[in-house]
């Protein structure tokens, strides 16, 4: 991750792969200065036993993801997917910005790129249709968890004050099995990277990996 000025990401659980995946994001970069990052948006069907169902995908998104950047970050609004895992990027831009480690990583790079270059800097671009495993209800409950954190995270920089008591990030998860209802609790904690423009062993190696070539 060294060289190269543009950089890609594509999920690995897509079953329906096409090159479009790839060049559909980069397209826009190297058509457009202004734009500095791109989502890729795609419909998404849900596959339930061997039948493939052409809508009922992408329940986080528009249960937990869109409403959430609806009341507190308008301007993203317009995004279709924002949660899509295809996306490319400016290395120049994606270098100031910081990275969370969970599935709130998306939500806030699109919070942190919009706060710093605007939103003529984000586009998005069709990618067809997008068909991957499906996963189940709780692990969908633990991703809403890691997103609703990271848009809470971003609250708190906006007004300057707390708003989520550091144990309220345990959430507790209803457990049907054999007949029984049991509570388990999950540490669910979304760690958040620095921008690596700031951390100076990368900027070494960067340096370094461009000198050389």
């Amino acid at each position: 991750m060294l060289r190269g000025d543009l950089v890609v990401w594509v999920d690995t659980d897509i079953r329906n792969m096409h090159p479009k995946f790839v060049y559909g994001l980069v397209g826009p970069l190297l058509r457009e200065e202004r734009i500095l990052f791109v989502k890729g948006y795609y419909r998404r069907p849900v596959q339930i036993g061997d039948r493939l169902y052409e809508t009922g995908g992408g329940r986080v998104t528009e249960l937990v993801a869109r409403p959430l950047l609806n009341l507190f970050f308008p301007e993203l609004s317009g995004l279709i997917q924002p949660l899509a895992g295809e996306y490319a990027g400016r290395r120049e831009a994606l270098e100031q910005i910081p990275f969370f480690t969970g599935y709130g990583v998306e939500t806030g790079m699109l919070i942190d790129l919009l706060n710093r270059f605007g939103l003529g800097a984000i586009g998005q671009v069709d990618l067809e249709q997008r068909v991957h495993r499906n996963q189940s209800l709780q692990s969908l409950s633990l991703m809403a968890f890691q997103i609703v954190q990271v848009v809470a995270r971003r609250l708190e920089d906006r007004l300057g004050t707390p708003l989520v008591d550091p144990a309220a990030r345990t959430l507790k998860l209803i457990r049907h099995e054999a007949g029984q209802l049991s509570l388990e609790e999950r540490e669910v904690v979304e760690a958040e990277r620095p921008p690596m423009a700031t951390v100076p062993e990368y900027q070494a190696r960067r340096a370094a990996a461009v000198a050389s070539g």
